[in-house]
């Protein structure tokens, strides 16, 4: 019996050492009234299936630039795609027609800059980079590898 349980805290103390979690903030301007909204919701604005927020108001969504740490854990947890797919999605949205996809910002400075100065800009960083400058509508829990 002892022996069991030193195997199962053992095998619990490699696990907690290989993972950590890490909080990614969906971002917008501090004065946003656009209504609530879920992983659901973001989703579907950064995808182009949805254009705007519960309020009405036209949703502008901007990415990370490819590379950047934030991006693929967007991709991967809010997204559901990789890189890979997220760019074949997108050359069939626009050529069918559709608009194009979101902006992309190259640096953490970039970002809360850029929604500082976009009303109906939505976004995200990694929660320990939030400001006062920005409004955290909530945050996404990601687990990557150490």
């Amino acid at each position: 019996m002892f022996g069991l349980f030193r195997t199962l805290l053992t095998l619990l103390s490699i696990i907690s050492c290989t993972v950590a979690n890490a909080d990614l903030a969906i971002i917008v301007h501090p004065y946003y009234q656009g209504g609530e909204l879920d992983k659901e919701m973001v989703r579907k604005i950064f995808l182009g299936e949805e254009q705007h927020f519960p309020s009405g108001h036209k949703a502008e969504p901007a990415n990370h630039a490819e590379g950047s740490p934030d991006r693929e854990y967007f991709f991967e947890y809010v997204l559901d795609m990789s890189e890979s797919l997220h760019k074949r999605y997108w050359a069939r949205k626009v050529s069918a027609g559709k608009p194009g996809r979101p902006e992309e910002l190259v640096s953490n400075k970039e970002v809360l800059n850029w929604i500082a100065r976009t009303p109906l800009g939505i976004t995200y960083i990694d929660k320990e980079k939030a400001d006062d400058t920005v409004k955290v509508l909530f945050t996404v829990t990601v687990f990557k590898d150490l």
